[in-house]
């Protein structure tokens, strides 16, 4: 049966199980969605919804700005990571599972510290290629995960070169692998919550 005082074909939001009077622009034209308040951080406020993506869509003519200071602090956590992870990698192949490992050749013979290095060394260059692009190219982004793909295949191909053990050339290929995934992953993130609208200067 339907409703005799209410007019047919016309929707009543007040009869919607889902109608929240705090909301209703008619009967307060205040009300504003709460995710209208919420703010990504490192982002400047902007009339965008609140889900949109973490870094933001850059206007026709206008320059996106790197917030320098926090992009290093997180590059210099970047860089931490992957010695950790190049360390860890030479201690748990030797010393754990008693397998190969070649050295990338940093430091001599010693096969931690080589790999240690490596792992920063490899964090801190793609930490200032990504810089440059975001500085040059159009879509630092997509430059910037090419060239850490192509870098990671190239390390990872080179230790099959000159007729190694083939075991160990795998596990040192293993580890490439780890280290660009993470470097991409990590640097990938910074930028994202880095790279912000500049804000707009008060008129006088």
């Amino acid at each position: 049966m339907s409703d005799p005082q209410r007019p047919y074909g016309q929707h009543d939001p007040q009869h919607d199980p889902r109608y929240d009077p705090r909301y209703d622009p008619v009967h307060d034209p205040r009300a504003v969605p709460p995710y209208e308040h919420e703010q990504r951080p490192g982002t400047v406020p902007t009339g965008e919804p609140a889900d949109s993506w973490d870094a933001p869509v850059p206007a026709p003519g206008e320059n996106l700005r790197l917030d320098a200071g926090r992009f290093w602090a997180g590059a210099a956590a970047t860089v931490l990571v992957c010695a950790l992870i190049g360390l860890a990698a030479a201690v748990i192949i030797e010393q754990v599972f008693g397998l190969e490992l070649l050295s990338p050749g940093l430091f001599g013979d010693s096969t931690n510290a080589s790999w240690t290095a490596a792992g920063a060394l490899f964090a801190l260059l793609a930490a200032v290629v990504l810089q440059v692009l975001v500085l040059a190219a159009p879509r630092p982004s997509m430059f910037f995960g090419w060239l850490v793909a192509l870098t990671t295949v190239i390390l990872a191909v080179l230790p099959f070169t000159g007729s190694p053990d083939p075991l160990a050339g795998i596990v040192t290929a293993v580890v490439w692998l780890v280290l660009g995934l993470a470097v991409w992953s990590m640097l990938s993130s910074v930028l994202s919550r880095t790279l912000v609208r500049p804000v707009p200067r008060a008129p006088r």
